[in-house]
């Protein structure tokens, strides 16, 4: 029964973030459910999730002049999904949260929706982008993409993060999140890809890093 339901949740928020998303190339970020276990993880990955590990799946693609990376990632984080939710709609901490984010700011805002400056600091290298971020709390999601309206270090970037309970618990949530991105050949273009690939795939680690650290009684 548990796995049943947790077979449910897993695969019913991804395939609501995927319907939230803008783009149908969202499709491979999750698609690659592989695993043999009910929940769609090995039983591998299952202890990883278990032990409070990241949990990533790195997808590359090319479509048109586009060179996309990224992929799909998971993490148990010891908080109730409600608290780990009003985490992530916290925007005005989303660079405690982000990797190796040194700013993250809303220039625009309207109903269930903002627009977010995040610029990184990786070593020497800056690089910023304006992000378009859809909250639908009923659900617990998150779907993001790049605003084309704004000045961006990104040629594209969409994705999704989304919440629910670990195994029924009410203590521990689940962190789902996509992501595509062509990085281009500026500055971030720049970096070792590999390296790229795997920072992408690690804001579910941080955000469990900032939640087990200095945000973990702000949102109860």
């Amino acid at each position: 029964m548990r796995d049943t339901k947790a077979r449910g949740l897993i695969l019913g928020a991804l395939a609501a973030s995927l319907l939230l998303a803008t783009s149908a190339w969202l499709t491979p970020v999750s698609a690659q459910q592989d695993a043999t276990g009910p929940d769609g993880f090995s039983a591998a990955e299952r202890r990883q999730l278990e032990a409070g590990e990241l949990v990533a799946r790195r997808v590359s693609r090319h479509r048109g002049q586009r060179q996309l990376i990224g992929g799909s990632a998971w993490q148990v984080v010891d908080q109730p999904a409600e608290v780990t939710w009003r985490a992530l709609t916290d925007s005005a901490r989303y660079s405690r949260m982000l990797p190796a984010t040194e700013e993250a700011r809303v220039v625009a805002h309207s109903p269930g929706s903002r627009v977010v400056r995040i610029r990184h600091a990786v070593g020497f290298v800056r690089a910023s982008y304006h992000l378009r971020m859809t909250y639908d709390h009923d659900r617990r999601d998150i779907a993001f993409r790049l605003d084309r309206q704004r000045p961006n270090d990104l040629r594209a970037a969409w994705g999704f993060l989304n919440v629910t309970p670990f195994e029924d618990e009410d203590e521990r949530s689940l962190i789902s999140y996509g992501v595509m991105a062509d990085v281009g050949g500026g500055v971030l273009g720049g970096l070792v890809r590999g390296e790229l690939h795997d920072w992408l795939l690690r804001v579910p680690e941080t955000v469990r890093a900032y939640l087990h650290g200095s945000g973990r009684d702000r949102y109860r």
